[in-house]
């Protein structure tokens, strides 16, 4: 049996460990896994071997082979898109894939970018991160949640939402599902294969600390200003400087 082949363009810092959580996530023997990296972000900059050894360079050329298409999240939502470093080659990429009606899922900052590329949908920063695991509530019929019971619970992590509003009053766009707190899940278009997703449902249990740890010791983020996460059942709560909160975002209009 042909294997299906699937592209994924890895945009995160902890390359070998999200490729390592998309792996698990799709392992299947009738799946076949190809990631990438950005080429014009590293193309003055020496890899790790081990990820030159398991990556190759985004090539466009070779985007025509793949049954679907995946773009990662990127640490990079609070910069307007146009400062990130490889946004042609991104909208280049979304061009391709678009005109070869390959199916695709983007992850995060990929969903960012993608509604924005193709539906000029508009990013707001967010008055602080969004950082936690949610339920979340389906609110529209979608072939991609028919096993999923309401309120299934699903990590969060980002500092930006698209506008609900540009969204709504697209007749190309349709929500699916948000968080409890009023951002966005998912969503799809129903004119072309696109599927966005919000949450970070390739992470593993451990995902959400690995990602604060990371920030804490980046050192551009004061550890004090991020979120500690207390997981009680249901309910999200944020401890910053030592004062405790019950977390509620609004939907951005």
């Amino acid at each position: 049996m042909e294997h299906t082949r699937i592209g994924i363009l890895n945009l995160m810092k902890n390359k070998i460990e999200t490729n390592h959580n998309f792996e698990h996530v799709l392992r299947n023997d009738e799946v076949e896994l190809t990631f990438y990296y950005s080429a014009t972000r590293y193309n003055d900059r020496v890899l790790d071997p081990e990820i030159t050894s398991t990556m190759k360079p985004l090539d466009l050329t070779a985007i025509k082979q793949f049954d679907g298409f995946i773009i990662t999240g990127s640490p990079v939502e609070q910069l307007a898109f146009e400062q990130v470093t490889y946004n042609q080659e991104i909208n280049e990429l979304l061009d391709k894939l678009d005109e070869l009606n390959i199916p695709q899922l983007y992850v995060c900052w990929g969903a960012m970018a993608a509604l924005n590329h193709f539906y000029q949908i508009r990013k707001n920063i967010l008055p602080h991160k969004t950082f936690g695991v949610y339920q979340n509530n389906i609110i529209g019929e979608s072939y991609f949640l028919r096993d999923i019971e309401n309120e299934f619970p699903a990590p969060h992590a980002r500092y930006a939402e698209m506008n609900h509003q540009d969204i709504d009053m697209s007749n190309e766009l349709e929500t699916k599902a948000i968080s409890e707190n009023g951002l966005l899940t998912l969503v799809e278009s129903t004119t072309k294969p696109q599927l966005f997703i919000f949450s970070h449902l390739e992470y593993p249990q451990s995902g959400l600390d690995d990602e604060y740890q990371r920030e804490v010791n980046s050192g551009k983020v004061p550890e004090a200003s991020l979120p500690i996460i207390i997981i009680h059942r249901s309910t999200i709560i944020q401890c910053s400087l030592g004062k405790r909160h019950r977390h509620n975002s609004s939907i951005i209009g």
